[in-house]
């Protein structure tokens, strides 16, 4: 097989070298159909690839002239089908060809290649689906293989997409360019014609042509490199892949260099080899505990080696390439020095999620995106107890909880939501909606909660099986189902376990599960959870839930166990031994649910939040309750009185976790006070105040992870809500920017940019443009936000539609200018929709233009700013394409804020005026009792 490989990449040299451009002939115009079906998005079944051969050699040097950013490519398919036909579909995208044949495959052991057959000149390619129609002149026969082989030329655009380029600057001011890939949706067809669903699997080889001051990688390991004809070009062939989907694909042609040893590397720039270290160890070790956990080593899965690549220019955080892992710089790098410990982490869970995609969507792979949960749910799973497998001290398990089951809840409560499993899947659009936070948050949230269900290990034994079932092959949400119920404990949750699966896959949301305490008993009843009534979404639907609970009798909320299953609309009473003086249900968050009490329920609750330990209330439970309080006064279940009162526990609280679901919940509530937040700030510094105090800015030996990452939020909003201590300490800092320590950098660039002005941007820009650690370059580029002039919001967004800042992290840096002070919310929004031609143009199209606006658009809070969007999209609008629906869109969003502030907000403002007319009454109170002391002694 080697020999042969050889003898076909020399000719494949030949080959690329002797092509002309001349187009595939085919019909490049659109269907004759006024609109395309849905069902033409998806290739026919009948020819499947088993094999694919491919030879690429890009442009990247100055010397190549007009044929810059391009590649030469050749590809050889060998397919089967299962019925005769003589149709042959598969997916091209922006390929120029100049040979298109095919031929039947020889008898094994003959050596001579058969004379191609050209398809048949009646082609057609289909612009919306990329799919080329090609015919052959005699039907394919089952049971026999047949060769595709085409010869082609492709761009190497700078989307980041498909086969792309990519740049950095080295420390010699020259600027290096590379060739890199991210596949995954739908974009291997932009490097190779391919049969581009990731249920067709197929075995890779795969040959890159180089100049010699170049380096190539792939999937597997590099075997042999050759002298090319061309004098200083080598010819790189790479070992064959195991059975993959195209999505996972992936090679790398540039100047990086490898910390690796026989079996595990790290790539990066030359410059940045120091801060691959801990990628590298964390890596290795999370691969190996991974591999012990599912019963499976990495290494015995067909592929012999693993590299993880960090790239300069990645649209998406990372990518699962099966022995290539691609990521964004900054969140595989690492430098002990500047990385703070939440950067740290942040790159060890990402390491953790790709890797775990090696069984989860590599070597398993979902039949068809309608499933992407099969992958990302159980990758995200893992990105928290798979890093906790080697990482130990960051209770990640606690993080999940406000991580991703409460942040993922407020979607999965609208209209706007899609079930885990969508069958409604073929568009690109589709297929980029089902990457959101459904397949990844509630994927990964279902799972936990099935876990807790039937217990960690007969989860762990079901995965393992369903592993070694489906090893190389496409899987579908049943397989997986039926593996859970094969190990599911025979216990009475057993026959609701296809009914609680398919509630929370096939149906969209979740239930909000009300509980009425009386005496000795509990009733459990339910309906779905909904943040508006009115939004058109389907209030009827009703689940099969897992219910846990404790309560005054017995306190234990270490047991996350269900106590029973809460049957599709059926009430359930529990009776109890003694009188329940308080029950919190859904111990640890474990399940996927709000919960709702009697309000009595509720002020026992605060009652026992305030005595000592918070009465042994897990710390998760107490951020589900912070949660459920703020999201059920939002949807309107209970007033926001009771909420604010409950929350009054927060004065005591010093715990993360708790805190997050603190903040997260005020982050709404103050995007919806606008501009006027006097007494909110009064308000969060008196409920912060002993956090902070705790806290301080100085870390201490003692500090676990947690500690760290509280002292960040609660600076963060201590500061920004008007703490002059807060605000005093932070410019300190500022003014030595060497010496700022790293865990507090955020907090301190921010309120430097917030409080000060031009000198103050100045440095820290300057200290942006020579920053050599990826994480600190994000980290200071997203703080030039914080600015608060229209001069230097003007200069900021000048920064982002110039080449300064990367595509990849324009958005993140625009969005800092109206989310971290909400004076500038209307001024980015001028300069957004005046400038919406040339932000589009340096973000890549109208569509992240349409975004930008409907998220400026969401913090809106009068009514000349929805007036202003009306005209923009008015006058405008028609500009956008098909993303004029995202602007309509943002309209009705506008409209829904300014009735819910009308109906709802009021209460939140009169609470907060009350409130702080107390603490003023308070302090009078305080101060005329020293005065009378004073003159007493005085008098005296």
């Amino acid at each position: 097989m080697f020999a042969l490989r050889v003898a076909l990449l020399l000719a494949a040299c030949v080959s690329l070298a002797s092509a002309g451009t001349r187009q595939l002939v085919q019909d490049v115009q659109p269907p004759v159909t006024l609109a395309t079906t849905l069902q033409e998005y998806r290739l026919q079944e009948t020819i499947k690839p088993q094999y694919y051969n491919i030879t690429l050699r890009p442009y990247l040097l100055e010397t190549d002239g007009t044929k810059r950013f391009t590649f030469d490519g050749e590809v050889f398919i060998e397919v089967q089908t299962s019925t005769a036909t003589n149709s042959v579909h598969l997916h091209s995208k922006n390929l120029t060809y100049s040979v298109s044949e095919y031929w039947e495959k020889p008898a094994a052991g003959v050596t001579t290649t058969p004379t191609g057959i050209k398809f048949n000149a009646a082609n057609v390619t289909d612009t919306d689906t990329d799919i080329v129609k090609l015919s052959t002149s005699a039907n394919l026969e089952v049971g026999k293989s047949y060769i595709l082989h085409f010869v082609y030329t492709g761009l190497m655009e700078d989307d980041m997409h498909g086969f792309y380029r990519s740049y950095y600057v080295d420390d010699n001011n020259v600027t290096k360019w590379l060739g890199s890939t991210q596949f995954q949706t739908n974009h291997a067809r932009r490097a190779f014609p391919s049969f581009d669903e990731p249920q067709f699997k197929a075995k890779f080889d795969v040959t890159l042509i180089r100049h010699r001051t170049f380096n190539t990688a792939s999937n597997t390991r590099l075997i042999g490199t050759y002298p090319h004809a061309e004098e200083g070009y080598y010819i790189d062939v790479y070992k064959t892949t195991p059975t993959m989907s195209t999505y996972i694909l992936a090679f790398i042609v540039s100047e990086f260099t490898a910390r690796k040893d026989t079996e595990f590397g790290v790539l990066a720039r030359p410059e940045y080899y120091t801060q691959t270290q801990y990628p590298y160890n964390v890596g290795k070790e999370i691969l190996k505990e991974m591999g012990k956990y599912l019963n499976l080593d990495y290494y015995t899965m067909g592929n012999d080696k693993m590299d993880m690549a960090a790239i300069p220019d990645f649209s998406a955080g990372a990518m699962e390439n099966w022995g290539l892992l691609t990521y964004r710089e900054r969140s595989l790098l690492v430098d002990e020095s500047a990385t703070t410990l939440a950067s740290r982490q942040s790159i060890a869970a990402v390491v953790a999620h790709e890797q775990a995609h090696m069984w989860f969507g590599d070597l398993v792979t979902c039949q068809w995106w309608s499933y992407t949960w099969l992958n990302e749910g159980f990758a995200r799973y893992f990105q928290y107890f798979g890093t906790a497998f080697v990482e130990t001290e960051w209770d990640l398990d606690k993080q999940f909880v406000v991580d991703q089951i409460q942040s993922v809840m407020a979607m999965d409560s609208t209209n706007a939501t899609n079930p885990l499993s969508d069958e409604n899947t073929y568009t690109p659009a589709h297929l980029s909606r089902m990457f959101n936070s459904i397949s990844y948050n509630k994927g990964a949230s279902f799972i936990r909660m099935i876990k807790h269900t039937m217990g960690e290990e007969n989860f762990q034994k079901a995965l393992q099986a369903y592993l070694v079932k489906y090893s190389y092959q496409p899987s579908i949400p049943q397989y997986l189902l039926s593996f859970w119920q094969q190990f599911w404990p025979n216990n009475s949750y057993n026959e609701s376990s296809e009914a609680i699966f398919n509630s929370f896959t096939t149906q969209v949301g979740y239930p909000v599960i009300n509980v009425e305490v009386s005496g000795t008993t509990a009733r459990f009843t339910q309906k779905r959870f909904l943040l508006k009534e009115d939004d058109g979404a389907d209030a009827s639907l009703v689940y099969t839930v897992p219910i846990s609970y404790a309560h005054s009798e017995n306190a234990n909320f270490q047991n996350a166990t269900p106590k029973f299953i809460l049957r599709a609309g059926i009430a359930t009473t529990v009776s109890f031994a003694q009188p329940l003086t308080w029950i919190i249900a859904n111990v640890q968050q474990t399940g996927f649910y709000r919960i709702n009490y009697s309000e009595n329920n509720w002020h026992a609750i605060h009652q026992v939040l305030n005595t000592e330990e918070h009465g042994g209330i897990h710390e998760n439970n107490r951020a589900q309750i912070v949660d459920d309080l703020f999201n059920l006064a939002r949807a309107g279940h209970i007033a926001y009185n009771l909420t604010l009162q409950v929350i009054e526990y927060l004065e005591t609280e010093t715990n993360y976790i708790p805190w997050t679901s603190a903040f997260n919940g005020f982050n709404f509530l103050t995007i919806r006070l606008g501009n006027d937040t006097s007494n909110f700030n009064s308000y969060i510094q008196h409920l912060t105040q002993k956090a902070y105090n705790k806290l301080g800015f100085n870390e201490t030996s003692e500090d676990r992870a947690l500690d760290i990452y509280l002292r960040t939020k609660v600076l963060s909003w201590a500061c920004r809500y008007g703490s002059s201590d807060c605000i005093n300490k932070a410019k300190g800092y500022f003014q030595s920017l060497a010496t700022v320590p790293k865990n507090i950098r955020a907090t301190v660039y921010c309120v430097g940019l917030r409080e000060g002005g031009a000198a103050e941007f100045q440095a820290l820009y300057d200290k942006f443009k020579v920053e050599t650690v990826a994480t600190e370059e994000t980290l200071l580029q997203n703080s030039f936000g914080c600015v608060k002039s229209q001069e230097l919001i003007e200069r900021v967004f000048n920064l982002v539609i110039s080449d300064e800042i990367r595509r990849q992290d324009k958005s993140s840096v625009l969005a800092t200018l109206y989310t971290e002070n909400n004076e500038n919310v209307s001024p980015v929004f001028a300069l957004v929709t005046k400038q919406y031609e040339q932000l589009a143009e340096a973000m890549g199209g109208y569509s992240a233009v349409a975004t930008v606006i409907s998220n400026i658009a969401s913090r809106f809070t009068t009514q000349q700013q929805y007036d202003d969007l009306v005209a923009f999209n008015k006058a405008s609008g028609s500009n956008f394409g098909t993303s004029q629906a995202t602007l309509t869109a943002a309209e009705e969003t506008v409209d829904e804020n300014l009735k819910w502030a009308e109906s709802k907000l009021g209460d939140f403002r009169t609470y907060l005026a009350n409130r702080n007319g107390s603490a003023v009454v308070n302090a009078f109170s305080a101060l005329s009792l020293l005065l009378v002391a004073l003159v007493t002694m005085l008098r005296n």
